[in-house]
């Protein structure tokens, strides 16, 4: 009997230490690339900005070090945010921000980008979309669930690739164990089913929607407070433990649920202008609530798959 703990020991440690070093090799500081930044070398010169780069080590599952990013303005040492508007995304400071935020979060969001077709009729299939006030893009109000998923494997379609769920259970938990690739499969088959054009939201887009119009660390403030996500140290009923299903905690302002915590999301930016790799955001079960905030990001290799890992869709609007 105790040779036989030994060896499950032992299987245990070596699985963490490879995904701790899956996760850790991914942690590459970048200082120099506007992609990365998110904000245009115009915008900066036209407002005089500086940007400086605050590396902030988090230490998150079995010791996985990746890094934050934060903006500042070189003046007055206040964030420099995105705030959306009714006619559209601008660079501004915290302070004038939080004047606005208020008037932001009210925005109503009165119709969905999915649940129709083309010709406006009903689309059960099709995944229910936010538009984002002011931009020509919506969301996922999900993330993309194993039920979801199962659906394109049982048409056929998804490599046939069945993840695993780490025996916590399917349904509409969010899909996880699925690399940038899978994505990929998952958005040319429900693309072709529903006759609407998916992809993968890009950085900026991830960040502008996750945020809301908010000017803190999370939507909803800057305390993580106790059951707002699920992550290590939320105060959920599965902090630390496995996946929540979608949509267990209040949404943002936009009403999109689970942007931060839960499964981070693999979004269609590059890394560095390398492909190979592509970033994703928003924290998940098993990292600390720092990790969720919109400010940390990281990448992976374009085939990578993690127990704490899926993704949401994206579309163009007109």
């Amino acid at each position: 009997m105790k040779s036989v703990l030994s060896t499950v020991l032992l299987a245990l440690v070596f699985t963490a230490s490879i995904e701790a070093g899956a996760f850790a090799s991914s942690a590459q500081p970048d200082y120099k690339d506007n992609a990365v930044s998110g904000i245009t070398t115009g915008e900066f010169n036209d407002k005089r900005m500086q940007i400086a780069e605050i590396q902030e080590k988090t230490r998150g599952d079995n010791g996985e070090a990746f890094e934050g990013e934060r903006r500042i303005d070189g003046s007055m040492a206040q964030k420099v945010v995105r705030v959306a508007t009714t006619s559209g995304i601008r660079l501004t400071s915290q302070h004038e921000a939080g004047k606005q935020q208020q008037t932001v979060q009210t925005l109503a969001l009165s119709s969905s980008a999915g649940r129709q077709n083309e010709d406006g009729g009903a689309c059960s299939e099709c995944p229910e979309m936010i538009p984002i006030p002011g931009n020509k893009f919506a969301i996922g109000k999900y993330t993309v669930t194993f039920k979801e998923w199962d659906a394109c494997v049982a048409a056929g379609s998804c490599g046939g690739y069945q993840p695993p769920d780490n025996g916590w259970g399917r349904g509409s938990r969010p899909v996880i164990n699925v690399s940038w690739d899978d994505a990929q499969a998952y958005i040319q088959w429900i693309s072709g089913k529903t006759g609407k054009t998916y992809r993968l939201p890009t950085k900026d887009e991830w960040e502008i929607a996750a945020q809301a119009g908010s000017t803190s660390d999370y939507y909803w403030g800057n305390d993580v407070g106790r059951n707002n996500a699920n992550c290590d140290g939320c105060g959920s009923e599965w902090d630390n433990r496995r996946t929540a299903p979608v949509g267990s905690f209040k949404p943002n302002a936009f009403g999109i649920y689970d942007m931060m915590g839960n499964v981070w999301q693999w979004t269609d930016t590059c890394w560095q202008g390398n492909c190979a790799k592509r970033m994703f955001f928003g924290g998940s079960w098993n990292h600390r609530p720092q990790d969720m905030r919109a400010i940390t990001r990281n990448w992976f290799d374009t085939n990578k798959r993690m127990r704490y890992l899926g993704f949401r869709l994206a579309m163009t609007l007109p």
